[in-house]
């Protein structure tokens, strides 16, 4: 299936880059937006309101500000400056729109509008205060002092490479090479490797990047001395000279000082972060039930496990189950490892800290409301924006013709090979292999013992089951066993580079499509948010000429 899934991206269009409820961007450098020409220069008009540069600056600083680099790179050329203020005017007129339909005010808005704002606010200060982190300069020398074994340029050599599957090989070669041949020719004529056209010279290379064994081979050889063959793994034994080799030695302090900079201010400001939030957790009488945070290493969790309270936070009940979608980006058969050890209080942190601080921030909502106005401004907006949108697009549908139009006119997207389903025994030798195939001749209801018993494979444990795979999906022998084995025989012993197989197949599909109702769900998610932009473009562009939008380009 090849279909691109799309979230519905229209109904946040309008945001621009939110910033990260709570968990903070450390040590964070971003460039300040250039300011070009006079503040004053009005680069958008809707209706009478004005766009000037310096709204447009100060509005693209916040992005950058809480943007990935990619964001601000993209905004930092013409064509991106150009889209942002696009969406700056279609911000505009969607805000005016909600304005004028009162959808800024009424119950559901206030409830809303509090809970954005008390997540934003929750953000801002917290930034604001791993932001007041400072590093001063005798800080940065000190780490440097105490860490100068980590600021060490590693030696290089001027390596010269020669590379063979045998160790007979090598041995024969470096026979030829004391004999007096020329270590370049023979290198073209036999090395394996990529520097083989070069006569095996790899230029100057650090001892980082070379195998342990390679590095200690140099250390012991004097320039243009060829080493014995050195075995890497069974198909790779080299040998190695080198003709120049330079030194490594520590850093000077100013080569290293940025980075060591930006190292201790990220954990300071981390230290600052954590320090934050234990002093939430005392403000807020937060209170942790262990047990409930136990189940969450489970790969699947009960009703029962999913309904208890995972913790309280001012008396609040927060329950397992509110983690849900954090816990399904988490594939279920790695989440036990994930969340082992201290990755579970780490998870729990970063969850926790989330309400945390939007709680601290509704119980001070007033004074942070007032320390942070341009926060309240730009939720309020949003949260009317974000109302307008729901009521213009939720009501847009796919309809069952609109899907059946789709899988007719891309069935190809929803071929499907041929498809196998099979049980095998993998053994390393032919004659346990052929031992096996006797015994199962005689009693074929024991092959799923059997496979637990002694097959090397994973599937073992599943009675050898591979279930259903794809024709070609497996190597080249086993394949073609598979595709011409007689349902319910045994076939074997197959050899293939992993071993000896004892393979019975249970069953054949012939290749095909997957039929509609089983991708009309996925096809109606690829269609729904193209739907959905399609109407949100035709809207703002309705809304335009009802405000009369009209942007300078030309002064941008």
């Amino acid at each position: 299936m090849h279909l691109k899934h799309q979230r519905s991206g229209a109904l946040i269009i309008f945001l621009f880059v939110l910033a990260s409820l709570v968990a903070p961007c450390f040590a964070q450098e971003t460039p300040a937006a250039a300011p070009k020409g006079n503040p004053e220069d009005v680069l958008a008009e809707v209706g009478s309101d004005k766009v000037t540069r310096s709204s447009y600056d100060k509005e693209l600083q916040n992005v950058i500000d809480n943007s990935n680099p990619q964001t601000v790179a993209r905004f930092a050329t013409p064509d991106g400056r150009q889209e942002f203020l696009n969406q700056m005017v279609e911000v505009n007129v969607l805000q005016k729109k909600a304005e004028q339909l009162g959808l800024n005010k009424g119950e559901e808005y206030e409830k809303n509008f509090k809970e954005m704002a008390s997540f934003r606010l929750a953000a801002e200060s917290l930034n604001q205060t791993v932001k007041a982190v400072e590093v001063k300069e005798e800080e940065v020398k000190e780490h440097y002092e105490k860490n100068k074994d980590g600021f060490v340029d590693p030696a290089q050599y001027h390596l010269f490479q020669i590379s063979v599957e045998t160790a007979e090989k090598a041995v024969e070669l470096k026979k030829e090479l004391d004999g007096g041949k020329s270590f370049v020719e023979l290198a073209k004529a036999n090395s394996k490797d990529d520097a083989k056209d070069n006569g095996g010279d790899k230029g100057f290379v650090s001892e980082a990047q070379l195998e342990p064994e390679i590095v200690t081979t140099l250390k012991a050889l004097k320039a243009d001395e060829v080493s014995a063959p050195i075995k890497i793994d069974e198909d790779l034994h080299i040998l190695v000279k080198y003709s120049e080799k330079k030194e490594g030695g520590v850093k000077a302090f100013d080569a290293v000082s940025a980075q060591i900079r930006r190292d201790v201010t990220n954990q300071k400001q981390q230290a600052a972060y954590k320090d934050e939030m234990e002093k939430l957790k005392k403000e807020m009488g937060f209170e942790v039930n262990q047990a409930a945070a136990e189940t969450l290493r489970k790969e699947s969790l009960t009703d029962a496990e999913k309904n208890a309270v995972l913790f309280k936070i001012a008396g609040k009940e927060v329950k397992v189950a509110e983690l849900d979608e954090e816990l399904q980006q988490i594939p279920a058969f790695i989440r036990p490892q994930i969340l082992g050890g201290e990755g579970l209080n780490d998870f729990l942190d970063r969850f926790s800290g989330r309400y945390l601080a939007a709680a601290s921030a509704e119980k001070n909502f007033a004074a942070l409301s007032e320390k942070y106005p341009d926060v309240i401004k730009d939720v309020a907006r949003r949260t009317m924006i974000h109302k307008l949108l729901s009521d213009k697009l939720d009501a847009i549908k796919i309809e069952d013709k609109d899907i059946e139009d789709f899988y007719q006119k891309n069935l190809a997207q929803f071929a499907v090979p041929a498809q196998i389903k099979a049980h095998h025994i993998l053994v390393k030798e032919e004659a346990e292999a052929k031992e096996l195939l006797a015994t199962l001749e005689k009693e074929p209801a024991k092959f799923s013992d059997l496979a637990r018993e002694k097959s090397t494979c994973p599937s073992g444990k599943e009675g050898g089951d591979l279930g259903s795979f794809g024709e070609g999906q497996m190597v080249p022998e086993f394949d073609s066993a598979c595709k011409t084995a007689e349902i319910g025989k045994l076939v074997g012993p197959v050899k293939t580079q992993f071993g000896y197989h004892i393979i019975r197949v249970d069953e054949r599909q012939p290749a095909g499509n997957r039929k509609l109702e089983e991708v009309k769900e996925q096809i109606k998610g690829h269609l729904l948010p193209q739907k959905q932009q399609e109407a949100f473009k035709a809207y703002i562009e309705e809304l335009k000429k009802e405000f009369s939008v009209k942007i300078h380009q030309e002064k941008l």
